[in-house]
């Protein structure tokens, strides 16, 4: 911890300093870094804001882009060229996570360095998005929808890892420890399932969906496991417009499909 309350400073000397600094860096720039250096040095950002006459949310934007972007976020965005960042330098993107088939992938930003966790490990998908939540890398709106968890328990998971190490997040519930393994004829009969729902009207949630599967192929597939299967496929994307299609294939005349055979 910097002990900077031992220092004494000169007003006269400061404002020597600043004025030198502005006529090189520009006074908004100036404004940014003094804005910045209060900020790490413990100080609230209302404060701040009053004595560098900046309006709170234009600062609290200011030190969120350093932290993000780096140092070229002290300059001004609408310039072209930066002449803090050296030319042809690669900067680094945002993380995000996403999912790519039956993998979940981790990119850091950064040139070959992504990470593919199969979906299947659960419990590994869970510690790694976790652990770029709670440092500040993906959102929690990121991480719940990968996981498929709500907003509300993913902030209780990403605490609880924080507290309770790895073993936090292991499903403590018997039976169901990881995503139900879905063979090619169950995933079949899920998208026989919702597109018959989505034809005839009836409800396409995972809920529905799982019951009427269970009951129907006698299985035992989880609500959960569904949902994601369902995303996964894609099949959300077709429920309006599969009706149509239907209704539109049963008006074209028969001649018309014969010619196309």
């Amino acid at each position: 911890m910097l002990n900077y309350q031992a220092i004494k400073f000169y007003p006269e000397l400061s404002e020597t300093r600043i004025a030198a600094a502005n006529k090189i860096l520009g006074n908004k720039v100036i404004k940014r870094i003094l804005a910045f250096a209060f900020y790490l040095l413990g100080a609230h950002r209302r404060p701040i804001a009053e004595l560098l006459n900046m309006p709170q949310d234009t600062l609290k934007s200011a030190i969120n882009r350093v932290l993000k972007a780096g140092i070229g976020a002290f300059e001004d965005s609408r310039k072209k060229t930066s002449s803090f960042i050296p030319p042809g330098a690669i900067l680094p993107k945002k993380a995000s996570v996403f999912l790519e088939g039956e993998e979940v992938i981790v990119d850091f930003g950064l040139r070959d360095t992504r990470l593919r966790i199969p979906a299947k490990n659960a419990l590994q998908a869970k510690t790694i998005l976790l652990t770029m939540l709670n440092n500040g890398m993906i959102t929690t709106a990121e991480a719940a929808n990968i996981l498929d968890y709500s907003p509300v328990h993913i902030s209780r998971l990403s605490q609880a890892l924080g507290e309770e190490d790895v073993q936090a997040l292991i499903d403590k519930r018997q039976g169901q420890k990881q995503d139900y393994l879905f063979s090619p004829e169950i995933k079949a009969e899920l998208v026989q399932q919702f597109a018959a729902n989505a034809v005839t009207g009836k409800p396409i949630s995972s809920r529905i969906i799982s019951k009427q599967l269970n009951k129907r192929c006698n299985l035992n597939l989880p609500d959960r496991s569904v949902r994601l299967h369902i995303k996964k496929l894609g099949l959300s994307r077709i429920a309006k417009s599969l009706p149509d299609l239907v209704e539109t294939l049963k008006k074209t005349p028969d001649n018309i499909s014969q010619q196309d055979e």
